[in-house]
């Protein structure tokens, strides 16, 4: 289970953040988690919520995770298209397989809410 140690990074991270603004606390953590990144949020939420008890500065933290759709853009007929298939995705409108994902892949911490 890596998401463990994506918590752990973020858990790095999210510390290096509430020093650079003097945080005494964090208290929302909201992350952006593309369908494609190969992180299962539910895993990710479950490894944060048991290490943050290590961590006083996180220890009340609320995780929030907004899961990013698959979206392709085709290189034959431009369309963009939202799609679960992400093996074998042929274009909605020509049924080309030239294919650029647009989203779906990002993993990042979207926001912060600290108290000072």
């Amino acid at each position: 289970m890596h998401e463990v140690s994506v918590a752990m990074a973020m858990v790095d991270e999210l510390t290096r953040i509430a020093r650079e603004n003097s945080a005494e606390k964090i208290t929302l953590v909201q992350l952006k988690i593309g369908k494609m990144s190969g992180i299962v949020t539910d895993s990710l939420k479950f490894a944060f919520d048991a290490i943050k008890l290590e961590h006083p500065l996180l220890s009340s933290a609320e995780i929030v995770i907004r899961e990013i759709p698959l979206v392709y853009q085709c290189s034959s007929c431009s369309s963009t298209f939202e799609t679960e298939d992400a093996f074998y995705p042929v274009c909605v409108q020509c049924d080309s397989s030239q294919l650029t994902i647009i989203s779906g892949t990002e993993q990042h911490i979207e926001n912060v809410e600290v108290e000072v």
